[in-house]
């Protein structure tokens, strides 16, 4: 492929890596959730025509008959902004509480399509590991911070999203490259 040539999915993982990059660096919220749900739609269209189930929109926890309402107020925001044409004067409130959300399904869809994370994707899951244990299964804890001693996850909580992250990428390129 030229350089010119660009498939769906890099599309979707460019997004994501710009989205988590500006995510860390406490960018603007709009621009990250509209570019975290934009990759995320990538994503969950190529696990469902591969047929894989389990992201956001298709979750089991969600009864069938309500499926399309949650679909809808998880789209909410991301159409806000994608859109004018119905009404191009509306005013929303906006937290940007479920943009992580996206990030993380996208990564969950990535990794069902065998996709390994590069060290931006792998700086978001470590963070959300250390600074969310409780919402990790023991298996998730083992994965992701297990190995890390439990002095450095107390420093690492200390920090800044920005600072944990120059870090982790200064220390991943680090690791590649020979002494």
């Amino acid at each position: 492929m030229s350089e010119n040539q660009i498939s769906k999915l890099e599309a979707a993982t460019r997004q994501l890596d710009t989205a988590i990059s500006l995510w860390f660096s406490n960018g603007d919220i709009v621009s990250i959730h509209t570019l975290a749900c934009s990759a995320y739609q990538i994503i969950h269209d190529i696990n469902k025509k591969k047929g894989y189930r389990d992201l956001l929109y298709d979750s089991v926890v969600f009864k069938d008959e309500y499926r399309r309402k949650m679909i809808n107020i998880l789209k909410g925001d991301y159409n806000y902004f994608k859109h004018a044409e119905s009404d191009p004067d509306r005013i929303i409130e906006f937290d940007g509480s479920n943009t992580e959300v996206f990030i993380l399904f996208s990564l969950f869809g990535l990794e069902m399509l065998g996709i390994n994370h590069n060290d931006i994707r792998g700086a978001f899951i470590i963070w959300q590991s250390i600074n969310n244990p409780d919402r990790l299964t023991e298996k998730g804890k083992k994965q992701y911070i297990d190995n890390i001693p439990s002095e450095n996850i107390a420093q690492i909580r200390n920090v800044s999203r920005s600072e944990f992250f120059d870090s982790y990428i200064l220390l991943r390129s680090q690791r590649r490259t020979p002494s």
